[in-house]
């Protein structure tokens, strides 16, 4: 009873009084000092409780994105984003290369050496049946954009569940303008969208190799006619949409083209050939005709417009007489051929091989098969 005094307070001094919280003048209640906590209350919409989530750079829409990757300082930079997710990379993959912000213009450019380097001087990459996928292409498309450009592209079948589409191309065609060599080898899923693209994005291609393409038509070479003038070799095997009109534009904007390959083709006849051969009559070179169906019109014009032709190979020519082979080879245009193949095609006697023999006098190398009509004295 001697320590406690009922309505006032045990310490003289005011502050150290202030620790002690009166209920009444009976009672003292110690109260300490402490720090306030805050709460914060949850965020409440339409009654329901939302979680508060950390920010993340995936918020952003695709435009942002886009034009964060386009502004960065290097090629390097945009494969490394490239490889964050498959969103980043087609992002990365649909930046056109004029679109691309340069910053380091004048900078120190990066040496990177590169084992797929041909002897041409530029990059090739082939992509063989599971790995013939959009994604592939589209990371060899970011992947070698800072390396001078991808340079040569061989797709041989594709993915049965994720092949290679329209989709695909279009990356290649934004990610490296400098494509010159490109096969298409059982792509199915390949339509004119796709070699609309190459033609628009990828001015220099040189060759072009379409094997079994199904879905591509006309359309496709009358745009890389336009937009590929500088090509110099065609090969088309197995692609039945593709009709005579094609060539003939080919023919029309590809002053360069020195060789063409034809197989299997049904709806190429002596028009599309005719029209090939005589606009490039001085620069053609080499020439494989194969399971076409053209006639004795298309070998005499062979004959006559054929004067730069060194190379000569006719396969399974079903409509071709021995007229035309008479008339191909009295035509006088074949003066630099070299080496002349001819297989299974039943208009080779013994009057059209002598003729041809009389009209080339540079010939150096003859093949002969399956040829039944032929004797010892052709």
């Amino acid at each position: 009873s001697d320590n406690f005094f009922p309505g006032g307070s045990i310490y003289p001094n005011p502050k150290e009084s202030s620790l002690f919280f009166s209920l009444g003048h009976h009672v003292d209640v110690y109260f300490p000092h402490q720090k306030r906590s805050r709460i914060s209350p949850p965020i409440v919409f339409s009654g329901e409780r939302v979680e508060k989530k950390n920010p993340s750079i995936e918020i952003l829409p695709d435009e942002c994105l886009f034009e964060i990757f386009r502004r960065l300082p290097g090629g390097q930079e945009r494969s490394s984003c490239a490889c964050v997710s498959k969103r980043w990379l087609t992002l990365v993959s649909n930046i056109h290369r004029d679109e691309i912000n340069d910053n380091n213009k004048g900078g120190v450019v990066s040496k990177v050496e590169d084992q797929d380097v041909e002897g041409d001087g530029y990059l090739s990459r082939v992509l063989e049946g599971k790995k013939a996928t959009n994604v592939r292409l589209a990371a060899i498309a970011v992947g070698t954009a800072s390396r001078g450009g991808l340079g040569k592209l061989s797709i041989r079948g594709s993915n049965s569940t994720c092949g290679v589409t329209n989709v695909g191309l279009r990356a290649i065609s934004r990610g490296c303008p400098s494509l010159r060599v490109l096969s298409l080898w059982d792509s199915s899923s390949v339509g004119d969208e796709g070699l609309f693209e190459i033609a628009d994005g990828c001015h220099q291609l040189e060759k072009l190799d379409l094997c079994h393409c199904p879905a591509i038509t006309d359309k496709s070479l009358l745009a890389v006619a336009k937009g590929c003038p500088n090509l110099k070799d065609l090969t088309i095997e197995g692609c039945a949409n593709i009709e005579n009109e094609g060539l003939q534009a080919l023919a029309r904007c590809c002053p360069n083209l020195k060789a063409i390959s034809i197989k299997d083709c049904p709806l190429i006849g002596d028009q599309g050939i005719v029209s090939m051969l005589s606009s490039a009559s001085f620069t053609l070179t080499k020439i494989k005709l194969q399971a076409l169906n053209i006639t004795d019109v298309s070998l005499a014009v062979i004959g006559h417009y054929g004067k730069a032709v060194t190379d000569l190979s006719l396969i399974s020519l079903p409509n071709v007489s021995e007229k035309g082979f008479w008339v191909m080879g009295n035509g006088h245009g074949l003066q630099k051929l070299k080496s002349f193949a001819v297989t299974s095609c039943r208009g080779v006697t013994d009057l059209g091989l002598e003729a041809v023999g009389k009209g080339c006098p540079n010939l150096k190398q003859l093949c002969l098969h399956k040829c039944a009509f032929l004797s010892d004295k052709g």
